[in-house]
C-alpha cells in the first residue's frame, strides 16, 4: 500500500482490535509493518480492497465530490490555525443536501469544531466522537483519533451509497496479489500476516463482506488472514491454509 499515512491509520484501528500488538514498528517494505517482541518479529502486510467504482447517479457523484471538497478545506484550515495532526472521519447527514455554496462555512465550522473540542493527545487515547451541540448540525458524526506519530494526519468523508457484496473470489484475488510480496517479507519477519481492509471512507464501491466468504478457506502464503473493517473497527480472522509447496 503506496500511501503511508493511510497504512498507520489502518494500523491504529488494528491496535484497537488488537491491543496486545507491541508498541515500537518499524516500515520495512515489505511487509508494511514489522513488529518486535522477545525476538519475535510478526510481519503485517496491509491492503484495502477494491471493488469497481460504483455506477450511481451522477447526482450522488455529485455530492460525493461536495463532501470530500469540505473536508479538504477544513483540514487546510485547521492546519493552519494551528491545529495537531490528526486523522478525522466525518460523516454527513444523509438528509441534507450538499450545494456548492456549502463548502466554505461547512469547513469552517468543521475545523471550528475540531479546534475547539478536546481532542487525544496521544495515540493511547480511545477515538473522540464530538458530541452534539458541539458539531454542526449538517454532521453525523465526527471521530478524531491523535496520529500515531505526531505528523501523519488524514481527513476523510464518508461515501455513504450503494453497497457492494465482497464475496470469496474477491478476497482470493487479494490473497494471490499479495502472495508476490510473501518471500522478501519472510526475510524480515518469523510470521506473517496478511490483513485486509474494507474502508468505507474508499472511494471505490462501499461494500460488505459475505457470509459466504466470511466462512469460506483460503490458500495463501500467510500465517494469518485478518479482515479489518476500519469503520467500527472490527476486525476478525477469516480461515486460510498455506500451498501445499510452502
Amino acid at each position: 500500500m503506496p500511501d503511508k499515512k493511510r497504512e498507520r491509520y489502518y494500523l491504529l484501528r488494528l491496535r484497537e482490535c488488537l491491543p496486545d500488538l507491541p508498541n515500537d514498528f518499524s516500515e520495512p517494505e515489505p511487509p508494511d509493518f514489522v513488529f518486535v517482541k522477545d525476538g519475535h518479529h510478526l510481519g503485517i502486510e496491509l491492503t484495502t480492497i477494491h471493488l469497481p467504482p460504483m455506477t450511481g447517479e451522477q447526482p450522488h457523484q455529485a455530492q460525493q465530490s461536495l463532501k470530500n471538497r469540505i473536508v479538504s478545506e477544513a483540514e487546510r484550515l485547521h492546519a493552519e490555525a494551528g491545529g495537531p495532526a490528526l486523522y478525522v472521519s466525518v460523516f454527513f447527514n444523509q438528509h441534507k443536501q450538499l450545494k456548492k455554496k456549502d463548502i466554505q462555512p461547512f469547513a469552517e465550522e468543521l475545523a471550528r469544531a475540531i479546534l475547539v473540542y478536546p481532542v487525544p493527545q496521544r495515540i493511547t487515547e480511545s477515538e473522540v466522537n464530538i458530541p452534539w451541540g458541539h458539531k454542526p448540525k449538517w454532521a453525523g458524526r465526527i471521530s478524531v483519533y491523535d496520529s500515531v506519530n505526531g505528523s501523519d494526519k488524514l481527513w476523510q468523508a464518508d461515501a455513504g451509497g450503494w453497497v457492494a457484496e465482497i464475496t470469496s473470489e474477491h478476497i482470493s484475488d487479494v490473497v494471490r496479489s499479495k502472495a508476490s510480496r510473501e518471500p522478501l517479507a519472510r526475510t524480515r519477519c518469523d510470521e506473517l500476516w496478511l490483513v485486509i481492509v474494507n474502508d468505507n471512507f474508499s472511494m471505490a464501491a462501499q461494500a460488505e463482506i459475505s457470509i459466504e466468504a466470511r466462512n469460506a478457506s483460503y490458500e495463501g502464503p500467510f500465517d494469518r488472514l485478518i479482515w479489518l473493517l476500519s469503520d467500527g473497527p472490527v476486525a476478525f480472522d477469516l480461515n486460510i491454509t498455506q500451498p501445499a509447496s510452502v
